[in-house]
């Protein structure tokens, strides 16, 4: 693991958000760093920011919760971590965040969040904070315990080690090694210990405080619970016996009253079905209505159709005069605007000629004009000559020659460029046509608009005229279909009811319902009977078999009693024989000293039988006999406990015997009352089964009446219930026969009525179907009408648009027709006046190949009738205006030649006067002045001869306005005779369609009446077949279908409820006799009350009595099993107790110290054995063992002093530091297991260092860098700022805060910005 990157912000002293990247190329190069600053300053800030991120946690403060943070800086309201480490190439992002509420310094702290997510993808891989710690744990190999010893080491703890006693190491071992674990395990196996000895007592103390009965009490307890359980037995039996008794006084009392209130029941059922007969016929009359109201609605649909018809036809008859009218109306207006077109288009025609005209006469008068003032300036010239020649005869003679040269220059000008003397009469003629042009041109695009527009709009009404069409098609399929399936619902209705009426069908229902009613009955009582029967047959059959049982427990019972007297007289014989030997051994003294002759000392007698040989004596002693008077004595004894145990033994099979028979006499008397119950419950069983015969016979007798009158269906159902009658008699087999004809019965019936109703039901479905289908139709056929007359509608739109396209294809034509001669126009005065020809008096470039291409393609598109659009033709005007500036250009030069020519004439004529001689210049002069005046007189005139003649062909009017408004007023009187077309076109379309539609009404009608006539024939002929009087009676007479449903489930409710009433009424009676019949008792109730109550007491008394004994057997039992329970947990509880005092033995103890001390030793050998690896690496002077007489002592082989072994205590620093960073790297290494720990950080230790110690401390880290490792350095001391180079800086700041500084540390300015960008 390698760490790349470390955020952190608001921790401890470094307040804002600080961010330092490890991968910068100054920690990269070096490989080792320092982290320097003031004691205090925050260097450990550092260290612990990277533990916040990934564990939640530091090493100072432990974990971090959301109701405690001390590492939040004061006066901030949030606080974080972040940190990238690489794994395995791999990067990874650790986040830690908390916050205050709205991240104020004083708000309540929030739950913090804690998650880790992928570099490169963003992925988040965990983000749950009691998920997050494991999951960093399992990806880096190491939990944070490993993680403090592996990469971050305090190896100063180690050079502590080095220098304590043996007192203090084993503390400080533990610390670094985390061995703690293992002092807990010594102290908790001790308590273990202690705590299984605990329990062990405590058994064994329950064990000793169990109390338990004796034999003797547990058996006295035994008999008395058996008499006592004797005692309640015949209390119940005659508890019982008298409860029987009251149950049937209650219920002769309970059934005498439910025959009271099922008359009532009864009377009220009759009541209501009296009542609701008006309602009855009311249904029967709606049912019948209901066969013949599909006719009906045929019949109102017909009559509603006929109407319609009528006022259709009534309403188009009305409006097809005014039709005509407007139709007449509209054909007049149309020949009037014919009329008005045609006078526009004369008055167009009988203009133009005279418009042109009077344009050549404008052109005419124009010119002449220009000419009359250069006549007149020519005058004013001469004028002014005449004075000045006098004195400008000298001066000009000099310039004559050049004079004559300009002259003879602007002559040759003159004659080659004749038609510029048209150039005025030719640009009004450009002008006015290149106007025209551009109107025309404009007004085609306009046009073309909107014929695209027209096209369109054509295109969309003729689509939705297609859609409508076809839609109008598809609905008068749909009508069609609509009318054949509802003939078809009609004729499945007539085919439903074709062999029985729907009436029929109904009251057939209800029978089936009243049979399956008397047949559940039936079958019930059936069940009853069988269950009676099987009652009956099982008692017959036990009977015999509990008389034999009891013949043989009176046999055994007979048994045991003479074996008990037998074994009675035994035991007495033995206690007298006993009592006997016992007064022998007291008189056996007295026997001896008897002799014959003498009386005895009891009874007086002189002779003595026994006094020799008594009988109780030993049979071998005799007078002879001269045994000891202790054998004897042993024999006696010897004797009488023979006799003892005998009399034991009789006992105990006496007791045995006395137990067996009180057994067979509780059998017995058992047996003996089950079987004089049964004995008892044998008659009223089978007075029971006589009652239930009858009732099913009187049920299947009611089914068979010929009142009633059963369908062949129902009556082919229920012909096989007639052989139950039969059956009934016979045996349980024959019963579950009868009971599985009634359930097949039942079964057909049901399926029969289900039948029934399925037809009725789809009966009325084919009705509501037929209702929805008129209804659709009639909606169908509205909107069928509704699209006629949208179709007609677009037939007229589509009519009058194709209209307005062809007058706008007229007006293109007509456009075009006039843009070709305009465009000849045009293109010869292009032609007259060549660019090429005059590009030497042109100011501007002008490309004659250019204007003539322009006026090529403007002819092309007019000769092929092309519209082209504003852009294109714009380009060509555009040329053309350079054209009419080329002419402007050319008119001025023109203008000014001529004046020059003039100038120049009058010149010379002055030179030439001047140089002949003042007189003859002068009457030359005056001449010249008279001639022009002539000239100026005569053109005058011949310009009010030409203003005389325009005025008289046309005023003063402007011909391009003229022009205009005739065009405008042809125009207009087109649109309006296209809108008195469409008019008429309307009109008369609507005339038509009218006329139309009322011979197809007409038509429509007749056939409506006719359908109408039949299908009142034949309402008519089913209204009396149906006995209804007229058709008001009919409509009166239908009911809706909730309300015929409703009335027909009060109908069937009221005939079950009467015949349920009937049932309930006839049962209970039956019940009443039946129970009067067998009387169980005549007393009276109360003194049977009394008794049952008494004996209730007596049993709850012996209840009470039987239930302490029993609970103290129990408890005695109870106490018995726990005790052998304790007994087997005592045992238990030893053996698991070994285990623990095996496990103490070995490891356990008080303080803890004895396992702590083994594992320590362990692990410290591990450790050695890795930091030996480390010291190798560093110097090969070194190594580390441990002593054999001390696990815990360390010392040092020094290989450059012939291998002798040192004390650590005698180490200099530079050599303890060399071994306490070995230690180090040792646990690190340790600790990471087979994670490639790429980070190291040193924590302090570097202080008591000398200058050459320092100088090997730095080497052995530098040689570190080697193996890839960034090596960071905490520490204060200022040696390190001059050996290292690459520093991270902690610095103190006013207020108690710090800053970080070096390379790749940076402040991150927008710290607020940055933080709510992570957080959301």
């Amino acid at each position: 693991m390698r760490l790349i990157e470390l955020r952190l912000k608001n921790l401890n002293s470094l307040k804002g958000e600080w961010h330092i990247d490890f991968s910068d190329p100054a920690f990269l190069n070096e490989g080792i760093f320092a982290i320097t600053g003031q004691t205090g300053a925050g260097k450990t800030t550092i260290l612990d920011a990277i533990c916040l991120a990934l564990y939640s946690q530091t090493p100072r403060l432990g974990d971090i919760t959301g109701s405690t943070n001390e590492i939040m800086t004061q006066g901030t309201g949030e606080c974080s971590a972040e940190v990238i480490i690489e794994i395995d190439s791999k990067r990874y992002q650790c986040y830690w965040y908390q916050h205050r509420a709205h991240k104020k310094a004083k708000g309540n702290l929030l739950p913090i969040r804690h998650e880790i997510s992928e570099v490169k993808t963003g992925k988040i891989l965990e983000e749950k904070k009691s998920k997050t710690s494991a999951y960093i744990q399992d990806l880096i190999g190491m939990d944070f315990n490993q993680f403090t010893r592996s990469i971050m080491l305090a190896q100063g703890s180690f050079a502590a080690f080095l220098k304590s006693d043996i007192g203090d190491r084993a503390a400080i071992l533990e610390k670094i090694t985390g061995t703690a674990i293992y002092a807990k395990i010594s102290l908790n196996v001790h308590e273990k210990k202690r705590f299984e000895e605990e329990i062990l007592g405590k058994l064994q103390a329950g064990v000793n405080s169990l109390s338990l009965l004796s034999f003797e009490d547990e058996k006295l307890l035994v008999a008395e619970l058996q008499t006592l359980n004797q005692q309640q037995s015949k209390q119940r039996k005659t508890f019982k016996t008298l409860s029987e008794q009251l149950q049937w006084l209650d219920n002769v009392q309970q059934l005498q009253q439910n025959i009271l209130t099922y008359q009532n029941d009864f009377a009220s059922a009759q009541q209501a079905q009296q009542a609701f007969t008006p309602e009855a016929q009311r249904l029967d009359i709606a049912n019948k209505a209901l066969e013949i109201d599909s006719h009906f609605r045929e019949l109102s649909y017909s009559r509603e159709s006929v109407k319609r018809l009528g006022f259709e036809q009534q309403d188009l008859l009305n409006k097809i005069p005014t039709q005509q009218e407007a139709l007449a109306q509209a054909t007049t207006h149309l020949d009037n605007i014919n009329t008005i077109e045609k006078q526009a288009t004369d008055n167009l025609q009988t203009t133009l000629p005279i418009i042109a005209k009077t344009r050549e006469l404008d052109a005419e008068i124009k010119q002449q004009s220009h000419s009359l003032a250069d006549d007149n300036q020519r005058k004013d010239v001469l004028v002014n000559n005449t004075q000045r020649l006098r004195q400008e005869i000298a001066s000009h003679g000099q310039i004559e020659q050049e004079t004559k040269a300009q002259l003879s220059s602007i002559e040759k000008y003159f004659s080659d460029y004749e038609e510029l003397n048209d150039l005025d009469t030719d640009m009004a003629t450009f002008d006015s046509s290149c106007r025209r042009l551009v109107v025309l041109l404009e007004d085609n695009v306009s046009l073309a608009a909107d014929k695209l527009a027209h096209d369109n709009q054509s295109s969309q009404l003729q689509v939705h005229f297609d859609k409508l069409s076809k839609q109008q098609d598809a609905d008068k399929l749909l009508i069609t279909e609509q009318r054949e399936q509802l003939v078809s619902v009609q004729q499945q209705q007539a085919a439903l009811i074709e062999k029985q009426s729907l009436t029929s069908m109904r009251s057939e229902q209800e029978q089936i319902d009243q049979i399956n009613t008397q047949i559940a009955q039936a079958s019930f009582k059936l069940q009853q009977l069988s269950e009676l029967a099987s009652q009956i047959e099982k008692t017959n059959l036990s009977l015999p078999t509990l008389t034999e049982e009891l013949t043989t427990l009176a046999g055994l019972i007979a048994s045991h009693q003479s074996d008990i007297q037998d074994a009675k007289l035994k035991r007495q014989e033995k206690q007298e024989h006993l009592s006997l030997l016992q007064k022998v051994a007291g008189l056996e003294d007295y026997i001896t000293e008897l002799e014959d002759g003498l009386p005895c000392p009891l009874c007086g007698a002189h002779e003595h039988p026994y006094g020799k040989h008594h009988p109780l004596l030993d049979s071998n002693h005799t007078d002879d006999d001269n045994a000891e008077q202790n054998q004897s004595s042993t024999i006696k004894q010897t004797k009488t406990q023979q006799t003892q145990q005998q009399i034991a033994e009789l006992e105990t099979v006496i007791d045995n015997l006395e137990q067996a028979l009180s057994t067979y006499n509780i059998e017995y008397a058992t047996k003996k009352e089950t079987l004089n119950n049964q004995e008892q419950q044998l008659a009223p069983l089978q007075q029971q089964s006589k009652i239930l015969h009858g009732d099913i016979q009187s049920y299947l007798s009611s089914l068979f009446e010929a009142e009633n009158n059963y369908s062949e269906a129902i009556a082919a159902i229920i012909n096989p219930l007639n052989k139950i009658g039969d059956d009934i008699n016979a045996t349980i087999t024959n019963i579950e026969h009868s009971l599985s004809l009634l359930d097949t019965a039942k079964h057909n019936l049901t399926e029969h009525k289900q039948s029934l109703k399925t037809i009725v039901v789809e009966y009325d479905n084919l009705t509501e179907s037929a209702t929805k289908l008129s209804t659709a139709i009639e909606a169908d056929e509205k909107q069928q009408q509704a699209l006629s007359h949208d179709i007609n509608n677009l037939t007229t739109d589509i009519k009058l648009n194709s209209q307005k396209l062809d007058g706008i294809k007229d007006k293109i034509a007509a456009n075009f027709s006039e843009l070709a001669p305009l465009m000849t126009t045009v293109s010869s005065l292009t032609h007259k006046y060549p660019a090429d020809k005059y590009k030497d008096y042109l100011t501007t470039a002008l490309n004659a190949a250019d204007i003539h291409d322009a006026l090529k393609q403007l002819g092309n598109s007019f000769d092929e009738q092309t519209v082209i659009d504003s852009a294109d033709y714009d380009r060509h005007i555009e040329k053309l205006r350079q054209q009419r500036s080329a002419l402007n250009q050319l008119k001025r030069q023109f203008n000014e030649q001529k004046d020059r020519q003039q100038q120049l004439t009058n010149s010379l004529s002055s030179l030439t006067a001047q140089i002949e001689t003042k007189q003859a210049q002068l009457s030359n002069d005056e001449t010249a002045l008279k001639e022009l005046e002539n000239l100026v007189a005569h053109k005058t005139n011949a310009i009010e001869q030409l203003k005389q003649d325009r005025k008289e062909i046309f005023a003063d009017k402007n011909t391009d306005n003229e022009e205009n408004q005739l065009r405008r007023a042809v125009d207009e009187a087109k649109a309006k005779q296209v809108v008195a077309q469409r008019q008429l076109d309307t009109v008369q379309q609507t005339l038509e369609q009218l006329t139309a539609r009322e011979q197809q009404l007409d038509t429509e009608l007749q056939a409506a009446m006719s359908t109408l006539n039949t299908q009142q024939s034949t309402f008519t002929h089913l209204l009396a077949e149906s006995q209804f009087v007229d058709e008001a009676a009919f409509v009166s007479a239908r009911l809706p279908k909730e309300a015929r449903e409703s009335l027909q489930t009060r109908k069937l409710a009221i005939d079950n409820a009467l015949h349920q009433a009937k049932l309930q009424l006839d049962s209970t009676q039956q019940a009443l006799e039946q129970k009067l019949a067998n009387p169980m008792t005549d007393e009276d109730r109360e003194i049977l009350a009394g008794q049952h109550h008494q004996i209730q007491i007596d049993i709850d008394e012996l209840s009470q009595k039987i239930g302490a004994i029993d609970q103290k057997l129990k408890d005695n039992d109870s106490q018995k099993g726990q005790q052998a329970a304790q007994l087997i947990a005592i045992n238990e509880q030893k053996q698991k107790l070994q285990v623990w005092q095996q496990l103490h033995t070995l490891i356990g103890s008080a303080d803890g110290k004895k396992y702590r001390t083994f594992a320590q030793g362990l692990t410290f050998e591990v450790m050695i054995s890795h930091a030996n690896t480390q010291l190798q690496k560093m110097s090969d002077r070194y190594l580390l063992i441990h002593d054999d007489s001390n696990p815990l002592e360390l010392n040092v082989i020094d290989n450059y002093q012939g291998g002798d072994i040192r004390s650590t205590k005698n180490l200099s620093g530079g050599e303890g530091f060399i071994i306490s960073l070995a230690l180090a790297l040792g646990l690190s290494q340790m600790a990471s297991h087979n994670i490639r720990v790429d980070s190291l950080f040193l924590d302090e230790g570097f202080g008591t260092l000398d200058e050459e110690s320092l100088d090997i401390a730095l080497d052995t880290l530098t040689s570190l860098q080697q193996e890839g490792k960034l090596i960071g350095i905490i520490s204060h001391v200022q040696a390190l700022k001059d050996r290292i180079l690459t520093q991270i800086k902690v610095e103190k700041l006013s207020g108690g805060f710090s800053q970080i500084s070096g390379q790749g540390c940076r402040r991150v300015a927008n710290a607020i910005n940055a933080t709510n960008e992570k957080v959301s």
